[in-house]
């Protein structure tokens, strides 16, 4: 627009032409989507170890190792301390079988939260009270932004880490990686709880043998026996005791004749109840830190996505399936209502549209093109009903079948959605590759 207009007049900013835009029915529902993250209104904060459980699954179908085709993820919210489990089916069984693992392990959640949906985590939970009679646990909200976040990150790490495991050991074998994977993470530092999950649960620092302790690499080279560790211990003892200038960072090598106790205790505290000298405090600081990450993340939400009120214009993206060729890529709507957890009720000139809308799925309009008058509040409607009646197609312009098989016959069947509706397959249904009713 700026270059046709520079070729007629001057003194035309980019602020005039934006303003123009803005007051542009077409121009609004033509607006591509810019990408924002979800709103968070109210964090999930947990106040103890144990409180509420994370499960979500890693489809790896498409690389499978073996028979398993799927990983499946368990977080501990305040701890963040996370355990992988290789499954073969994503069926509730099988994953209750694996949370009953981990449960008889390391105890029992009051609360299961999953974003496979409600229905997935209420089938968990009874498999898991037909495997543990006296277990009792609820299941938490579904789909939940607040608390989706975290174990959506804590996937893509795994992911990554996953794919460096992969290619340092060049293998395909995913499923053996699991637990190193597993070990990597929880060892590494966490910025939400400012110190690593293992630290936070176990209250020490993961140990890797002998390689925990102070021996010089060369010693730890020749090391075989038990004799042997003896000899290294009592050596470093008797130079550090000749040495002046020595720290006391050998005091976590034990002096006993025990060569078994050196690695364990100092990291043991001397206090006659640990639980409160030393575990209280890394989980009061993984929950003070849990606390101003949530605050971060509502004033960042807060800035990104600000609230709109009754009468505000929005426009609300179509899906690709429920959107004609013709059709813009949004709907235009009016804010009829704002509820005290920042959920909104929409109107569009079809009628109201059905459930409520969170602040990151619709985008505010600068001007005001459409009023109360202009939509229609006596019914609900659908969005996909509402596109459609707008639509000069009819609503949704094509239909994509799921049929995996390609090749010469395939696609010619009633399983077939395109070849039941007497419609030509489509580069959304199998992509570039052939099928007998492609076009």
């Amino acid at each position: 627009m700026m270059k046709v207009i520079l070729e007629k007049y001057a003194n035309i900013t980019t602020e005039a032409v934006a303003l123009f835009k803005s007051l542009c029915i077409e121009c609004m529902k033509k607006r591509k989507r810019v990408a924002t993250k979800g709103v968070v209104v109210k964090p999930i904060l947990t106040s103890e170890y144990g409180s509420r459980g994370q499960v979500d699954l890693i489809d790896m179908q498409s690389m499978p190792s073996g028979q398993y085709k799927w990983i499946m993820v368990y977080q501990d919210h305040l701890t963040k301390f996370c355990i992988l489990r290789p499954l073969s089916t994503k069926r509730a069984a099988e994953v209750a079988y694996q949370l009953i693992d981990i449960f008889l392990l390391m105890g029992a959640p009051h609360i299961l939260q999953s974003d496979n949906g409600a229905e997935f985590t209420a089938s968990v939970i009874n498999e898991l009270k037909s495997l543990w009679p006296e277990l009792l646990i609820v299941h938490g909200k579904p789909r939940h932004p607040q608390s989706q976040g975290s174990v959506e990150r804590l996937n893509c790490d795994i992911k990554d880490i996953l794919i460096a495991w992969l290619g340092d050991n060049n293998s395909v074998d995913w499923s053996a990686g699991l637990k190193f994977v597993q070990f990597s993470k929880n060892v590494s530092h966490h910025s939400g709880i400012k110190q690593s999950p293992y630290q936070a649960l176990f209250v020490c620092t993961p140990r890797v043998g002998l390689r925990s302790t102070h021996l010089p690499e060369e010693v730890l080279r020749l090391m075989v026996s038990e004799d042997d560790l003896f000899n290294a211990l009592h050596t470093t003892d008797t130079i550090e005791s000749n040495d002046p200038a020595a720290t006391t960072s050998s005091s976590s090598i034990n002096q006993s004749t025990d060569p078994a106790a050196t690695t364990t205790s100092s990291s043991i505290n001397q206090s006659s109840d640990p639980s409160t000298s030393s575990i209280q405090p890394c989980r009061k600081k993984a929950r003070e830190a849990l606390q101003e990450q949530a605050q971060r993340m509502v004033k960042r939400s807060r800035i990104i996505n600000k609230p709109g009120d009754p009468g505000d214009n929005v426009t609300i993206p179509i899906p690709l399936v429920d959107r004609g060729r013709g059709d813009a890529r949004n709907i235009m709507g009016v804010i009829i209502d704002r509820n005290e957890n920042d959920l909104y009720r929409i109107a569009v000139h079809a009628g109201i549209l059905q459930g409520m809308y969170a602040r990151n799925q619709f985008e505010l309009c600068t001007q005001k093109l459409l009023t109360f008058d202009d939509v229609c509040q006596a019914q609900e409607i659908s969005l996909r009903s509402a596109v459609s009646q707008t639509s000069k197609s009819g609503g949704q312009g094509y239909m994509k079948c799921n049929c995996s098989g390609v090749g010469k016959n395939k696609c010619q069947s009633k399983k077939c959605k395109c070849f039941k509706n007497n419609l030509k397959c489509n580069s959304r249904c199998h992509g570039s590759l052939c099928c007998a009713n492609k076009i």
